[in-house]
């Protein structure tokens, strides 16, 4: 449980929206509802939230959760790093990350591929090897992962994960952090997907948005009390899941 101070910051800052708060509920818990199977929460699995700002982890074991943490790391940190590295606009960045990001050079290795980098103040656009933003990416992904890989070690849990890893949030969709991951962690990995929800757009059936739709389906699974009795309705959960994507467009 987050300190007052915060639970009543996102409170406020929901209700400005024209919504009520029933609960609230870590962010990891949340993707792992909709990312996890049964057997993933019985035999050990982790699972790695790279959002925006943070990185969150959340351990499962027995069908429960056994221990979370949070990062200071997360997506932003990779655009900071292109903005400096590559000398281009934090939008830029961004964009690049999105269409170009990988952290094994030797993806982008196997082609020539090259991407066209706008540059700050009227300097034009420069062309640059695609292996130079895997190389600024990188070290990045190896810290965040290196901390969250001696977080677990810490708790005790090394040898506990028999389910291996599940990677989700916008972050994990960097081309190649899971194989990077399956190195560091030394278990299987694979990319958290929202699971047993049927109806979503392909855009939305993404890691991007395994917290948003793990928070409905534990709304629809009656965890929050007498609220949600009405989200039984056959659909319930993809029509609900569409309302938050379309709220969440009008802040980002």
């Amino acid at each position: 449980t987050g300190p007052i101070t915060v639970r009543q910051n996102i409170i406020s800052a929901v209700n400005r929206a024209g919504l009520l708060v029933a609960d609230i509920v870590l962010e990891p818990v949340a993707a792992a509802e909709a990312t996890l199977t049964d057997d993933e929460r019985e035999y050990g699995s982790a699972v790695i939230n790279i959002g925006g700002e943070t990185t969150s982890l959340a351990i499962y074991q027995r069908g429960a959760v056994q221990h979370t943490a949070i990062f200071p790391f997360g997506g932003s940190h990779f655009t900071n790093d292109i903005a400096f590295g590559l000398r281009t606009p934090i939008p830029e960045a961004e964009r690049i990350k999105r269409t170009y990001g990988c952290v094994l050079p030797t993806l982008a290795a196997e082609s020539d591929e090259t991407i066209e980098v706008p540059s700050v103040g009227r300097r034009p656009p420069r062309a640059l090897s695609r292996r130079l933003l895997c190389e600024i990416l990188q070290p990045r992904a190896e810290e965040i992962l290196g901390h969250v890989n001696e977080e677990i070690k810490r708790a005790g849990f090394e040898r506990e994960l028999s389910s291996g890893i599940i990677l989700t949030g916008g972050g994990a969709l960097l081309q190649g952090l899971s194989d990077l991951a399956e190195q560091i962690f030394d278990h299987p990995t694979r990319l958290g997907y929202p699971l047993g929800v049927t109806g979503l757009s392909e855009e939305t059936n993404s890691p991007l948005y395994t917290t948003a739709i793990g928070l409905v389906m534990i709304a629809h699974r009656g965890r929050l009390g007498r609220y949600y009795r009405a989200m039984s309705a056959p659909g319930a959960i993809s029509r609900t899941a569409a309302r938050v994507r379309s709220w969440l467009a009008n802040f980002f």
